[in-house]
C-alpha cells in the first residue's frame, strides 16, 4: 500500500564528504513500494569538489535544507528529518522553530515531526563544534587533513573506515565518489543543537562503527535525549542489505507513530 499523502516527508541531510548520491539506496527503498514515500535529499554547500565549500558552515547548510523543505511544511505535510553523521549539526539547526508545535503557534501549517541520528554528531549544548567534540585535526588525521579552506581524505584508508562492511573493490568504487569538506563546517560552534530539539528523536548507534567510536555515539545520544535503537553495521548503514533493512523498519516505524 502506497504512503498516503498525510504521511510524512522524510529529509536526508547528509554527511561530511558525501553527497546525496551516496544515499541512493536508502532514498530508492524509502520511495519504492511499500514505503512510497517523499524524500529529499538536498545537496549541501559545506561539501563538494571545488573551492565553493570554502567558508561554509552548517549556517549554509541549514538554508539549503529549508530551501527544499520549507514550501512542503507551508502546504500542510510533516517532516521527519534522517541525519547521517556530520549532517546531525546541520539538520538539528534546520528544526529551529520549525517543529510542528512551533509552526502551529505561529498560525502555520505543517512541521517537523520527528529526527533520525544515524552515528551522528547530535549535540547536547550549544556551542559545541565537530572539532572541538574531536579534539583537534591531529585526531583524525590518518582519515582527512586540513589543505587551504577545505578538508580532503586519505581515500584508501577514509574508504575503509566509512565502509568496513563492504568488500574492497565496492569500497574502491565509492572512493571515487569522495568530495572534499568545508574546514569552517567542523570549526563552527553551533548555537542550535540536538539537546534543543523538542520532537522525538532517535539516535541508530552503529556498534561496528571504524570512524564514529561506540562510546562516543552511546554518549551523545543519551546527553541529547534521544531513544537509543543499536544495529550492527558500519558508519554506512544504507549500504548493506541487513542494517539497511533495520534502519528502514526504524524510520517507517516513527514515520507512522
Amino acid at each position: 500500500m502506497a504512503a498516503p499523502a498525510s504521511s510524512p516527508v522524510i529529509v536526508i541531510v547528509h554527511g561530511a564528504f558525501h553527497p546525496p548520491v551516496f544515499y541512493q539506496p536508502l532514498v530508492s527503498a524509502l520511495r519504492a513500494p511499500p514505503h512510497d514515500y517523499t524524500v529529499l535529499a538536498p545537496p549541501l554547500p559545506t561539501t563538494g569538489s571545488d573551492d565553493s565549500v570554502a567558508g561554509k558552515t552548517y549556517v549554509d547548510d541549514v538554508q539549503h535544507i529549508h530551501a527544499a523543505l520549507l514550501p512542503l511544511l507551508d502546504a500542510g505535510r510533516e517532516a521527519v528529518l534522517v541525519c547521517h553523521s556530520h549532517g546531525g549539526v546541520a539538520g538539528s539547526a534546520a528544526v529551529e522553530d520549525q517543529t510542528v508545535a512551533d509552526r502551529a503557534a505561529r498560525g502555520l501549517p505543517g512541521g517537523v515531526k520527528a529526527v533520525v541520528y544515524i552515528s551522528s554528531f547530535a549535540f547536547p549544548e550549544k556551542g559545541m563544534s565537530i572539532m572541538r567534540f574531536i579534539g583537534g585535526e591531529e585526531k583524525v588525521k590518518g582519515i582527512y587533513y586540513p589543505e587551504g579552506p577545505h578538508y580532503k581524505l586519505v581515500t584508501e584508508s577514509a574508504a575503509e573506515m566509512f565502509y568496513n562492511f563492504l568488500p574492497k573493490a565496492k569500497r574502491d568504487e565509492m572512493a571515487r565518489w569522495l568530495v572534499h569538506q568545508s574546514r569552517a563546517s567542523n570549526n563552527a560552534p553551533a548555537h542550535f543543537v540536538a539537546g534543543d530539539v523538542t520532537v522525538p528523536k532517535t539516535y541508530v548507534v552503529c556498534t561496528k562503527d571504524k570512524v564514529f567510536p561506540l562510546p562516543a555515539q552511546r554518549a551523545l545520544a543519551q546527553a541529547s535525549g534521544c531513544k537509543i535503537v543499536e544495529i550492527e553495521s558500519d558508519h554506512s548503514p544504507f549500504w548493506s542489505d541487513g542494517p539497511k533493512r533495520q534502519l528502514l523498519q526504524v524510520i517507517t516505524s516513527i514515520t507512522q507513530s
